[in-house]
């Protein structure tokens, strides 16, 4: 994750050098374990190491999406969701042993990506089968609905280095309260 994260900062380091500067320092131990206190999950690996490396990625908007969760956002926006952890879907759908179907919202789904109109990607640590722990979803509100993205963290973060790497990204103007005190706001291209 290391490598990952090595290879984010120095793509970004090209286009909003301003941004690279104000990352935010890694996680704790300390830290890890007490959001992990709240969400009553521990986090896979990968996301803990993540973690380590930065707290969070203000002011830039990982694909449509808006920008990785600190713990404390990723705490916040569990216990927002949580409410509605298990409750039935709204319409019958058929298990597909990628995604749980029999409820609309799970405790397991960690909120890591914010989408800006109550979407968000999640860790997922509860699937359907135990090899699919740590997956990515990106649940939307719209039906309550989740479909696959990622394997894991990892798989998704090296996608996103991929993308800065090959100049898909731009410095779109001062994003206020997405990019975490005005910073530039780094963005897809169109």
């Amino acid at each position: 994750m290391q490598e990952i994260w090595a290879r984010i900062e120095a793509a970004l380091g090209r286009i909003a050098p301003e941004v690279v500067a104000a990352m935010p320092p890694g996680a704790t131990e300390e830290e890890i374990a007490a959001v992990e206190a709240v969400i009553g999950v521990e986090l896979p690996e990968d996301v803990r190491e993540s973690y380590r490396c930065h707290d969070g990625l203000p002011g830039v908007l990982i694909g449509w999406h808006d920008a990785l969760h600190s713990l404390a956002a990723m705490a916040d926006d569990w216990r927002e969701r949580v409410v509605d952890a298990g409750d039935p879907p709204w319409d019958e759908r058929e298990e597909d042993g990628v995604i749980r179907r029999d409820v609309a919202w799970s405790a397991g789904w960690i909120p890591v990506i914010g989408i800006g109109n109550g979407d968000v990607i999640c860790i997922d640590l509860d699937p359907p089968t135990p090899e699919r722990r740590g997956q990515i979803i990106d649940w939307s509100h719209e039906g309550w609905r989740a479909r696959y993205e990622s394997a894991g963290l990892r798989e998704f973060l090296e996608r996103f280095a991929a993308d800065l790497e090959a100049d898909r990204y731009q410095v779109g103007g001062t994003g206020g309260a997405r990019s975490g005190g005005g910073l530039p706001l780094v963005m897809l291209k169109d």
